[in-house]
């Protein structure tokens, strides 16, 4: 990384951090609301912080009623001394570094340490950010390696300004999928840089070992990413046997899992923890239902529609069907990924993936979905005047329109029975806040 890259990074990092923190004033409205960076689900993410660091893991330490203070993304049973999430601790591993700074920063100021200080709310702020500029680094530089410098430039600033990643790096920051896109991102610029599926050196193999076990921890749909990338730029089939050779071998195989096992077993023991069982599904009732997709409602449901939220997916799509249509490699990858992926997350029980800004479990695929805009970019420079006229007006629509909509969103829709195409139609009207 030369010094202009570092210091055009840092300006960046800049910018967001003061992006996230005016859009995370507390002065008026207190920290335990649903606008908080810990709050229900990210809650349940962070919880695993405190209660290792400060609290041994005893309910019975934390403050009075701080479960249902934070929106009861986690349970304290004060009887049983056990602290209850449904969640992985794979988000928490990865703010860990920064909530240590605040626990030891407020140790050394003499000040109070709950660990929901205010102090532990503006570090997952930071964490979120410090994850985004180096998630949209590695996908800048795993593009790099395909297309020219401004067209991984500008198509990773198009996946970043016109699409929820916007907002799940700077309003939702407690939320996992700017985790996951950052190691979406690193996984694909690793094995690129390494040419992993050619090289199995040990450093490459358990660089890519950790970054695999942690995306499954994080969110176990994490699979499907890890299948499409075993299938990307596959030219022959004969390469499919090659790369099972490859990967299925007493070494790399006895590496993946030894890391895979290490990074799992706090989590087998918390399981042991909570529930008796060192493996338990801790989502209880919740789950999918493959034989009732609700894709409609996925797609375009005015509650959270991937194409209403995120209209730059159109763009996305037709720059796989022109993949396609020039029989570019991964053309076809991309689309059947993306319709797969469509079906399984339509296929929960909560289609609308409940509090959220737009169609979130698409966030960190966006890693692979930047690659039909990268191409469309490129052909950019073959087409007349007029045309690139109109796709960049189209393209500057999207982000306009997304960020337009991100800053009129009030960060959770209460009663999305009563969520309808009239109030959609009111949220990208009304002015922003």
């Amino acid at each position: 990384m030369n010094w202009k890259t570092s210091v055009f990074l840092v300006l960046f990092a800049g910018l967001l951090i003061f992006l996230t923190f005016n859009r995370h004033k507390h002065s008026k409205k207190g920290y335990f609301n649903y606008q908080s960076e810990i709050w229900a689900d990210k809650a349940g993410y962070n919880v695993y912080l405190p209660a290792t660091f400060i609290y041994n893991f005893d309910a019975s330490a934390f403050p009075d009623s701080l479960d249902s203070r934070t929106g009861d993304g986690f349970k304290l049973n004060k009887k049983t001394k056990i602290v209850y999430t449904k969640y992985t601790y794979g988000v928490a591993l990865m703010q860990a570094p920064f909530f240590l700074f605040a626990y030891w920063y407020s140790n050394l100021m003499g000040a109070e340490s709950t660990g929901y200080e205010p102090i532990y709310h503006a570090i997952i702020n930071l964490s979120a950010v410090f994850y985004l500029v180096f998630g949209l680094f590695f996908l800048f530089k795993f593009l790099s390696f395909q297309y020219s410098w401004r067209t991984a430039f500008f198509s990773t600033a198009i996946i970043f300004l016109g699409t929820n990643l916007y907002y799940y790096a700077i309003d939702d920051t407690g939320m996992s999928h700017v985790y996951s896109f950052f190691l979406f991102s690193a996984f694909l610029f690793i094995s690129r840089k390494t040419d992993f599926l050619k090289d199995l050196k040990l450093i490459n193999l358990i660089s890519i070992s950790i970054i695999s076990s942690i995306i499954l921890l994080i969110r176990p749909t994490g699979a499907m990413f890890l299948l499409v990338f075993f299938f990307l730029d596959l030219n022959q089939r004969n390469h499919i046997l090659e790369r099972v050779r490859r990967l299925g071998n007493i070494r790399a195989t006895s590496v993946f899992l030894s890391i895979f096992a290490l990074i799992w077993l706090p989590q087998l023991l918390y399981w042991k923890y909570s529930t008796g069982d060192f493996l338990s599904y801790s989502y209880g009732g919740e789950g999918f239902n493959f034989l009732s997709p609700k894709l409609g409602y996925t797609w375009f449901s005015p509650i959270n529609g991937l194409f209403l939220y995120t209209p730059l997916y159109l763009l996305i799509l037709f720059g796989m069907v022109r993949m396609i249509h020039n029989q570019v490699t991964n053309g076809w990858l991309i689309l059947t990924s993306f319709f797969a992926i469509s079906f399984v997350f339509s296929s929960w029980w909560d289609w609308s993936f409940g509090c959220s800004f737009g169609a979130r479990s698409f966030v960190e695929y966006l890693s692979l979905f930047v690659l039909p805009v990268a191409y469309t970019l490129s052909q950019c420079t073959k087409l007349r005047l007029y045309k690139k006229v109109l796709i960049g007006t189209l393209i500057l629509g999207f982000v306009a329109f997304n960020l337009k909509v991100t800053y009129t969103y009030d960060s959770c829709f209460f009663g999305t029975d009563a969520w309808d195409w009239s109030e959609y139609l009111s949220l990208i009207s009304s002015p922003t806040k």
